[in-house]
């Protein structure tokens, strides 16, 4: 083997040029700013011990693997040489196959010993003394050693990112980092202002673990990046443990190691070891090492210092499947925080699993101020505190919070004061939620807080970028009809059959359109439900009702609840409520009683108790678009009571930026912040509170769901009434020509461009009704009398300018649009309709019409 042949195999095994050669060379330049520590920040424990905050830029974790005793009673695994070069017939002795050298001379003669080829070696160095005889290389090491030049190459390229939130988000690239960028230079150990590490560079720990230099000092000291000897010279942490078996039973030290082992999931750090103690430190875990930046890093290095909100959201997302890991197993992870999470090329890791303890566990609880949840001390560990920490964490990254000495403040700005609350509302509920000081208000797992904040995501997006995804983890069912989408055309009917159409929406309509929820699959009742789906409602209460007494079944929510709506739907509404205040308070505090609830008190026209019901239904599911249209048709139900609903409440600008979503309500005046509460909770404070509320909730719930008709519909209203036709036609316009809606949708629009006083309209919008009028089939029965409708509108504005023509000499339909040419055009279309009158007065009543219309025939 040539010398060159030599270093390159010993370069190989090593890993390259971050083998154990460099390793043991030792490190002063800095840590750069790509990798993080795991559990490099400052914690606290709640028993008051205070811990040290992290020396930024630096970041631990990588892979480990686990080798085993293979069995003696079966045979071993054995490796076979693959030659892809090697001749597969070989059996004849007489041939023997030539190895194929793609490096060696064609023309080599080997008959002739005073000439010899030289191979040609990419790989070899050009110092080796070559004049020796040929060697043929070793086909496969140079395919492997060119495979893995390859993976080292294209590992370090800058590869699109991969998409995370089912689809919604695209996570930036991380490229890799090298490790001995982390380790801290001796100068910059010297000045953090620590105690002198213990363990020195070169020192070997338990005799496998050798010590390449400190990378960060956390809240249970220094911790350490190292090379595992024993692992392929792999990149390994070592960092301090929390108990310290010295002070602990053996049984307890025993048991936290026990499920500290046991954690395998692919967004937690790999514990690979435990070191009972070392160079004078009470013990070590020894874990993977995970090259990449913290989540706190990423954020610095934002031109804002904040992240995007869908990328801050997309992380978190990542990062709650970890955390719903940890609490099935009954442990909670006590310290998450921006410096706890970190990111590689194509994962998001949590370190720092030093802190992780079993729930409700005491003693000393780790966790960081500004992000451990404030009960800790009182009740422990739970996974109430771990949902905390995620608010926190996610708040964090996307707004600047306010801090005392370096320490968040407890609580979150107002969206009077954060403009990115204002815009994302639901994201503000979601946060509020969250950190909740009660911690049985907030989420009960991390799974429904993923639940709700993929829902946030989407409402995100919606308004940020106009994009609509479906809501696949919707807790609702879709829309079962739709409210208030046809008064405004149907009032045009009046004009055949004299029969006038009540415009106002009512309760009735409302809970028959609205979404139900959907049975939680994981509830004791859901077969028996499933199975009498199909059956009656009085059947289906006298089913239930037996049920109840079986105690399969005493678990139940969606059983007792399941009658509820049965009761509903027969019209039994005051036994309804019977039922829901009778429940126990297990199911008081489920969101399902409280929608219920809201939709018996609607029936019930008890609108301000509705209104209560559903705005805590919204504070439970801040992602869902349900809560938020029952909210918006209440207070259209209220502004009906109160006998605003026609009157002009808001002044021009305040309902443009109420409606227009994507201006983060920046424009809003001081006064109408005043109608507003804190935390701009739905409440019918005031007329104009209402009607401000009522507006942003229609555009929230159609900017994020295109097939909810009724909120296209009921923000059109609001903004008629505010006097913003052409916004409101605009709105109507986005229904989806797919929908059954869509022509409905069209009719109502040439409505409102006729709409308003005659001195409010103009030629230009008279004409534009007229052309979307004649764009319809004419197989449309409502045809003749909304050109009826049209045609009145124009004659009505010529007379209110005191005109006799229009500006244009283009004709209106097929009639001159001038006020003899409209007369005649009325009197036509009066007389045809007056054909298909149902009723022999009406019909006459049409023809008195027309005679009164029609133009002057004498002078």
């Amino acid at each position: 083997m040539t010398d060159a042949k030599r270093r390159d195999d010993a370069d190989f095994r090593s890993g390259g040029p971050l083998g154990p050669d460099s390793v043991r060379t030792p490190v002063t330049g800095g840590s750069s700013g790509g990798t993080s520590a795991s559990g490099a920040s400052g914690s606290t424990s709640a028993s008051g011990t205070s811990a040290s905050t992290s020396a930024s830029g630096t970041s631990a974790s990588g892979a480990g693997a686990a080798t085993g005793a293979v069995p003696e009673s079966g045979p071993a695994t054995e490796a076979v040489a693959f030659d892809p070069f090697a001749d597969d017939e070989e059996s004849q002795p007489a041939t023997a196959a030539v190895p194929f050298d793609p490096f060696a001379d064609d023309e080599d003669d080997e008959s002739e010993p005073a000439t010899s080829a030289v191979p040609f070696d990419p790989f070899a160095d050009d110092d080796d003394d070559d004049t020796g005889p040929a060697t043929v290389a070793d086909p496969s090491a140079e395919s492997h050693r060119r495979a893995m030049e390859t993976f080292r190459e294209r590992r370090t390229r800058v590869r699109q990112g991969r998409t995370v939130a089912d689809g919604m988000v695209q996570l930036p690239f991380i490229p890799p980092t090298n490790p001995l960028d982390a380790v801290m230079s001796d100068e910059k150990v010297a000045s953090s202002n620590k105690p002198e590490p213990k363990l020195k560079r070169g020192e070997l720990v338990a005799g496998q673990y050798e010590i390449v230099g400190p990378i960060a000092h956390g809240g249970l000291g220094w911790i350490y990046l190292a090379n595992d000897h024993n692992v392929s010279d792999r990149w390994v942490v070592l960092k301090g443990m929390m108990a310290d078996p010295n002070d602990m039973d053996m049984a307890v030290v025993q048991a936290e190691r026990e499920f500290l082992a046991e954690i395998t999931h692919p967004g937690i750090v790999k514990i690979i070891n435990f070191i009972d103690s070392a160079g004078g430190e009470t013990g070590f875990i020894v874990m993977e090492y995970v090259g990449g930046p913290s989540l706190r890093q990423r954020r610095r290095a934002q031109p804002d210092g904040v992240m995007p909100v869908d990328v801050a959201t997309g992380y978190i997302l990542e990062v709650l499947p970890a955390l719903d890991y940890l609490h099935s197993r009954g442990v909670v992870y006590n310290d998450l925080k921006p410096d706890n999470v970190l990111l590689t090329e194509d994962q998001v890791k949590l370190i720092d699993v030093g802190a992780v303890t079993g729930i409700g566990a005491y003693g000393h609880i780790y966790g960081t101020p500004g992000f451990q949840a404030p009960e800790v001390g009182r009740t422990g560990p739970t996974v109430a505190s771990d949902i905390y920490t995620v608010g926190r964490t996610l708040a964090s990254l996307i707004a600047e919070l306010p801090s005392t000495n370096g320490v968040y403040d407890p609580g979150l700005p107002s969206p009077t004061d954060e403009p990115l609350f204002r815009r994302y509302l639901s994201l503000y509920r979601l946060l509020l939620r969250a950190c909740d000081p009660d911690p049985d208000k907030r989420f009960h797992s991390a799974e429904e807080m993923s639940t709700q904040l993929t829902g946030v995501l989407r409402e995100i997006l919606a308004v940020r970028d106009g994009v609509q995804y479906p809501h696949v983890h919707s807790l609702f069912s879709p829309q079962r009809s739709t409210y208030g989408t046809k008064h405004r055309v149907f009032r045009t009917d009046q004009i055949v059959d004299g029969i006038a159409r009540d415009v106002t929406i009512t309760p009735l309509e409302i809970t028959a359109a609205l979404p139900v929820p959907l049975v939680d699959p994981s509830d004791p009742g859901a077969r028996l439900l499933s199975a009498s789906s199909f059956t009656e409602p009085g059947e289906l209460i006298d089913t239930l009702t037996a049920s109840m007494g079986n105690p399969e079944y005493s678990a139940s929510v969606e059983i007792p609840l399941a009658i509820v709506r049965a009761q509903l739907d027969l019209g039994s509404t005051e036994e309804a409520r019977a039922g829901l205040r009778g429940a126990p308070p297990r199911l008081r505090r489920d969101w399902r009683w409280e929608w219920y609830a809201g939709v018996t008190e609607l029936l019930l026209d008890d609108y301000d108790s509705a209104l209560a019901s559903f705005n805590r239904v919204l504070a439970m599911l801040p992602g869902e678009p349900a809560p938020k249209l029952a909210l918006a048709a209440t207070l259209e139900l209220l502004m009906q009571r109160d006998g605003v609903t026609r009157r002009q409440l808001l002044d021009p600008l305040t309902a443009r930026a109420t409606a227009n979503l994507d201006q983060q309500l920046g424009e809003l005046p001081e006064s109408m912040l005043r109608h507003l509460t804190p935390t701009w909770t739905t409440e019918a404070t005031d007329a104009e509170a209402m009607r401000f509320h009522a507006l942003r909730l229609y555009a929230m719930v159609w900017a994020t769901n295109p097939s909810t008709v009724s909120s296209a519909f009921g923000l059109a209203r609001q903004l008629t009434v505010e006097g913003q036709h052409e916004m409101a036609i605009s709105m109507l316009d986005r229904v989806p020509t797919a929908s059954r809606h869509h022509r409905l949708a069209k009719l109502t629009t040439i409505l409102l461009l006729t709409s308003g006083a005659p001195e409010t309209l103009t030629e230009s919008r008279i004409r534009r009704a007229a052309r979307r009028l004649v764009e319809l089939p004419t197989n449309e029965p409502r045809l003749e009398q909304l050109r009826i409708a049209v045609m009145v509108a124009a004659l009505n504005w010529l007379r209110a300018g005191d005109l006799e023509q229009a500006a244009s000499r283009n004709e209106l339909f097929d009639v001159p649009f001038t006020v003899e040419g409209l007369r005649g055009g009325l009197e036509s279309g009066l007389r045809l309709l007056a054909r298909s009158s149902p009723f022999p007065r009406h019909r006459y009543h049409l023809v008195d019409m027309a005679n009164m219309i029609r133009p002057r025939t004498w002078r």
